[in-house]
């Protein structure tokens, strides 16, 4: 049995809104993975849970993927991680 699936992902800069953007992300300079942005605040990020739940304290660094969020490739703090997801102060 042979099941096919479509899947539409957003275009940047047509139909992608900073908040369906992805970033990479790293912990000690390790590859931690991709993780979707859910909010891009002032003070920090709100990223979707992903693969790694990262505790509250941990030093990441954030990069973007596309040029979807002008300025974001910088330190971050976990600050919260609760079922809104997880909640970066930059560093």
């Amino acid at each position: 049995m042979v099941e096919s699936f479509v899947v539409e992902w957003p275009v940047i800069g047509e139909t992608m809104k900073p908040e369906d953007a992805l970033v990479a992300v790293r912990m000690s300079g390790r590859r931690a993975g991709l993780y979707r942005v859910k909010q891009v605040m002032r003070e920090g990020l709100l990223l979707s849970h992903g693969a790694i739940s990262f505790p509250v304290g941990t030093q990441l660094d954030i990069e973007q993927v596309h040029d979807a969020i002008p300025g974001v490739s910088q330190s971050a703090r976990v600050v919260a991680n609760d079922q809104s997801g997880v909640s970066l102060a930059w560093s």
